[in-house]
Parts: structure tokens; sequence; C-alpha cells
């Protein structure tokens, strides 16, 4: 609880991480304002087929990974939120090379555990245990051998290479959680989020590891829930207030300034938390020390006439998807990030490839019978669609970042930052987002005991 001597908080931002921590703070007695450049707590996720492809919020996938289920935990805090709004996720995934046998292992249970389990022998499951611990210090340049053949999808083309369904297992998972090319992501790192701690390498989750969330619940009820907590327990919103720089000593900020030339002057007890996009953050505050490059996320989503029973997700070593999220109506789809796009490649044809891939493969690993699902108006090969090749809402990683994340800290002392960036040795994405909302919950805490 705050005290009587309590400064004021400002949180810049108000995305889904402004928001949460916002509301959190507020109903802990603090003084807070949230000040957002844009509508109040917009979400991250689109709406379906209708959001612009601009915008970054159209490439985030509705099924994420969440071990420790930080994100329903969240959530269940409000009674008005439907509990439909996060439900667990079914993940598979599909390695194949070449006419090998593909294999189907099932992340339900945990990751590290899937990929330690399906080593038939003890000696094999062993030493897979010990090599996945290993890298978890080794350098941070060591970076993931991409080892995806180049050719076809059925080629033989290092077909019987020995040992590479594990290696292409890793190389899955790097390019789906981080949404980068698996030749650009640390194996320390990677090792650091399947396998946090030795007692959970191949601990039993009760719950699937991943889950999804709806969009339409999420813009529709929790976020105005939440904007109605937050302005019952005090809080105060200041909308389109764009953040433009910082005024500060060597060791406190003193001033923020903003594009509408407004400025907020701050006391010595004062805290400001950032909860901007890695971008706009760092245009605010230069001296973070890091330039992110954009990481694009390509993707295409298909409208189902049926929809999904439950959440599923499949990650595959596919030479085209890389993973298709099937949720509600829509089916997401990941491609590969090695995956070249002419300029004159028909658009239809395009379309009709990735389609007939996905067909494919969730009738080989999922069991699933995409063509019922379907609706293609006009007699066409494929329902409709939405190719996207947007921008992600978070930075790809260059060689060093993964390394050099882990020490962000903002210049200033009364200055925090919030983000699914942030927290040490998770994957961008909502769990590690909720993971900073209560790293930085806890930090405020302290500094205005």
């Amino acid at each position: 609880m705050a005290s009587f001597a309590s400064g004021s908080l400002h949180i810049i931002g108000g995305g889904l991480a402004g928001s949460a921590l916002a509301t959190c703070m507020a109903e802990d007695g603090f003084d807070v304002t949230l000040y957002d450049e844009a509508e109040p707590f917009e979400s991250r996720w689109t709406r379906g087929m209708h959001t612009a492809p601009e915008s970054h919020k159209t490439a985030e996938p509705e099924i994420f990974y969440d071990p420790s289920g930080l994100v329903a935990d969240f959530f269940a805090g409000y009674s008005e939120i439907p509990t439909k709004l996060i439900r667990p996720a079914h993940c598979v995934m599909g390695l194949k090379r070449g006419r090998r046998k593909p294999a189907i292992v099932s992340l339900d249970q945990g990751i590290s555990r899937a990929l330690i389990s399906r080593r038939i022998s003890i000696a094999a499951r062993a030493y897979t245990a010990l090599t996945l611990w290993q890298q978890r210090s080794t350098s941070e340049e060591n970076r993931l051998d991409s080892t995806f053949s180049s050719g076809a999808f059925d080629s033989d083309d290092k077909a019987h290479q020995p040992g590479t369904y594990h290696r292409d297992a890793l190389t899955v998972l790097a390019e789906v959680l981080f949404s980068m090319p698996a030749h650009r992501c640390s194996k320390s790192l990677l090792a650091r989020v399947l396998v946090p701690r030795l007692r959970g390498m191949l601990a039993r989750h009760h719950e699937p590891v991943f889950a999804a969330i709806d969009p339409i619940i999420l813009n529709d009820i929790a976020l105005p829930a939440l904007r109605e907590r937050f302005l019952a327990a005090g809080g105060t919103i200041k909308s389109r207030t764009k953040l433009g720089d910082i005024d500060s000593t060597s060791d406190y900020a003193t001033d923020l300034l903003f594009e509408d030339d407004s400025q907020i002057v701050l006391n010595p007890d004062d805290a400001v938390v950032l909860a901007l996009h890695p971008k706009p953050l760092c245009d605010a505050v230069p001296d973070i020390g890091i330039s992110p490059a954009p990481a694009h996320r390509r993707c295409m989503t298909f409208e189902m006439r049926k929809p999904f029973a439950e959440p599923q997700a499949l990650l595959v070593s596919d030479d085209i998807v890389r993973a298709i999220y099937c949720n509600r109506r829509h089916l997401q789809v990941s491609l590969n990030s090695s995956l070249q796009l002419q300029d004159t490649q028909n658009a239809d044809q395009f379309a009709q490839l990735v389609w007939q891939r996905c067909v494919w493969l969730c009738d080989q690993y999922l069991n699933l019978d995409l063509q019922t699902r379907s609706d293609n108006a006009d007699n066409a090969l494929y329902p409709n669609h939405l190719f996207i090749n947007a921008e992600a809402p978070f930075p790809e990683m260059t060689p060093g970042m993964a390394a050099s994340r882990q020490q962000l800290r903002a210049p200033w002392k009364n200055v925090f930052l919030c983000g699914d960036v942030f927290p040490i040795d998770q994957a961008p994405g909502p769990a590690a987002l909720f993971s900073s909302v209560l790293d930085i919950r806890h930090e405020l805490q302290k500094f205005f005991a």
C-alpha cells in the first residue's frame, strides 16, 4: 500500500502493459496518471480480418507460450471478465526431413520435457538434458545453426543426416518464440527460455504451456473493465499525449515534455514508467543505448466458415510454413523467415500454395480437415485471406542484443521500463509482458516505500 508521503506515478503508454500496471498501482493506493497517445487501453491483437495490414498489432498470434499461466492469472483477478478470454491451447510440433518418417511431438506438458522424452534410450535422454542445461551458460554470441534444407519439401537433401530432428526442433522454436531467423538467435538465451531452472526441466505441466486469447472479449470486455477499475481507483487518463523528450539531471528525470507542448514537472519522489514500443522508447530515451532493428513477421490469415472447437497450434519444420494457429474462425499462418518472396509472384498463386500446404500439414499432424471448415467463395481454391508483412510488436535482436537487453535500464533512478522486451530470460510475448508488469510493480512499491 502507498504511504502518505508517496509521490505520483506517471505511466507513459496506454497499451496492454501500461494499462495493466496502471490499474494494479491505482488499486494499491498510488496516485497514477496514464498518458496515451491514442485511444486508452488499445489492444495489440487484431479483431480478425479487419485491422490495417500496416499495423504491427495484426502480426501478433492469438496463441502464445505461457508456461506459468501469467496472463490467465492476471485476468482471473477480475470477476467481470469472462474466463474464456484465456483458454488452454493444444500445441504439436511436426518435424520432417525429406522422405524420412515424420516426428510428431506434443508440447502440452512442457517443451524441454517433450524434447528430452522423445529420445528413445535413457542415455540419449540424459545427453539431451545435459546439453540443454550446458547451453544456458555458453557465450551469448553462440548462435543457433539453421539446419533446414533449402531444397524442395519432399527432397532427400540432408534427409539422412543423423541427429538433425533435435536441432530442427530448436530452430523451429527459436523462429516461433522470437520471430526472427534462427541463425540470429542466441543458443544460451533459447536454452534459458526452455529450461528456466533445473527442477523444471522434466516437470510435467498439468495445463498446456500454450494459451489462446480471444481479442474480441479482450477489446470489448476485458480492457474496458480494466479502464473502469483504474478510474474507480482514482486514476487519471490523459489521452493523445505523445512523449517527446525527458529532461533530467545526472541521476533523476525532472521534466516530461510532450509533443503538444505540454510539460510535466517531476518532484524528487515521483516515478515514471515507460511502457512504450521499443522504437518510440529509443526515440524518447536514446541514452538506453539500443537501436532496435524492426522485426517483420510475415503471416497470412485465412477466414474459416466453421469455428475451431478448441485452440490448436502446429509448429513445423517446413520450407513455407513455420507455425499454424487455429483459433475461433481464423487460421493464422506464420511463414518461414527464410522464404523468398518475389515481387513478381502472383498473389493468388501464393495464397493457394500456402493454403494447400496448411491443409496437408493440419491433416498430417493435427488430424484436422481444413477443407470442411473453409468457405471458398465463387469456387475459389482458398478461403478469404489477408497477407501481412508487418512490423512485429518487439524488435529483432541483432547480434549482441540478446545479452545486452538483460542489462537494459533507464539512465535515471526514478524511471522504469515495462514491456515484453525487458524480462530476463524470457521470449518476448504476452507472458513476458505480464512478467514485466509484476516485476515493475514490485520495484515501484520498493521505490515508494
